[in-house]
């Protein structure tokens, strides 16, 4: 018998396990002033290295869980994670994805724009949000710990993958691989 896991119910379960911890663990509250939102980082990992359903799962299940333990009204992050995965997604072919700068970049870049459209979506529907230097500061801090965090969802991935994937197969049971047979004209 296999041991076979299902890829999205172990990043459903490990997208609940990071929005639990980062909205219930007070140290980085403490220590920052502030709390670290590392969902669009995940978003941007989820849309280097998996497909449309994913981005689309991962950004619903991770906004609704994120708006239900914040002071966000509800629904108000599933459209910014959706769209940062989705634009990741779109032009991932074009992104060198195993890059180490390239997934900091992508990080930072992500973590902004999250937080440059919940800002505009916030103003959108006159809520009040508490905007000044303070808070683009923290913005700012944040993106750097997504552009941190990707590369750290990538080490995390192969972990997994070779915990959890077989040794791929060799058919070729020749000892030496590079044997040839030379054949005069008297064989």
């Amino acid at each position: 018998m296999t041991l076979r896991f299902n890829k999205m119910l172990v990043l459903l379960l490990g997208v609940y396990f990071l929005i639990f911890l980062q909205s219930h663990w007070q140290v980085p509250r403490i220590w920052l002033g502030f709390q670290p939102d590392l969902t669009p980082a995940l978003m941007v990992f989820v849309g280097l290295t998996m497909g449309a359903g994913y981005v689309s799962s991962i950004a619903l299940m991770s906004g609704l869980w994120l708006d239900s333990l914040s002071a966000n009204p509800f629904g108000m992050s599933i459209f910014p994670l959706f769209l940062v995965g989705w634009i990741v997604f779109c032009f991932r072919k074009k992104i060198m994805a195993v890059e180490f700068m390239a997934q900091i970049y992508l990080g930072i870049l992500g973590g902004l724009l999250v937080f440059l459209l919940q800002l505009t979506l916030l103003k959108l529907l006159s809520f009040n949000p508490l905007i000044g230097w303070g808070m683009f500061f923290f913005a700012m801090l944040n993106a750097f710990f997504c552009g941190l965090a990707v590369p750290f969802f990538y080490l995390l991935h192969k972990w997994f993958k070779s915990l959890f994937s077989h040794s791929s197969y060799e058919p070729n049971n020749w000892r030496n691989n590079n044997r040839q047979i030379v054949r005069g004209k008297n064989y």
